[in-house]
């Protein structure tokens, strides 16, 4: 992928600019860029789930840095230690997990709840149910000793 490419991705995907605004940013005619946006498809689709984590808890960090945590954090669940693959694997062995629509992907939490969500320090990767579960009740090194608990359950369901 091409450094243009890259941009823009970062100004279609990531701030949201329309075609006519890429094209005074980058200097370069519509007819140029405008067949990236299937070409990168993967790529876009890619950029496009870590906004919408990013916009939905995190929007307050700068994009770069909320990627690089993403991108570096582990995709299980910090208590229990269930990955999304798992996750989906109970799913479909057990469809009723849960009535609530959360529960299929991993969700950030924070270890220390009192600390806001622009302390990327103090966030990890939790299952719906260890993150539902924890409230804002437990420390971090309390529902370590739950999320063991959990995650036995969920070796027991696995199986």
């Amino acid at each position: 992928m091409t450094d243009k490419q890259k941009e823009f991705l970062q100004l279609a995907v990531i701030d949201r600019l329309t075609y006519s605004e890429i094209e005074k940013r980058m200097e370069i005619s519509r007819s140029e860029f405008a067949p990236w946006w299937d070409e990168l498809k993967d790529k876009r689709t890619y950029l496009t789930s870590i906004r919408d984590k990013w916009l939905k808890k995190c929007k307050e960090v700068d994009f770069k840095d909320f990627r690089n945590w993403h991108e570096s954090t582990d995709k299980k669940c910090y208590y229990c230690e269930i990955s999304e693959k798992e996750i989906e694997h109970l799913w479909n062995k057990h469809p009723q997990l849960t009535k609530r629509n959360r529960g299929r992907k991993l969700e950030i939490e924070r270890l220390e709840p009192n600390l806001p969500y622009s302390n990327i320090s103090n966030l990890v990767y939790s299952c719906y149910w260890c993150n539902n579960a924890k409230t804002d009740t437990f420390t971090k090194e309390e529902f370590l000793e739950v999320g063991k608990v959990i995650k036995g359950i969920w070796k027991n369901r696995l199986r």
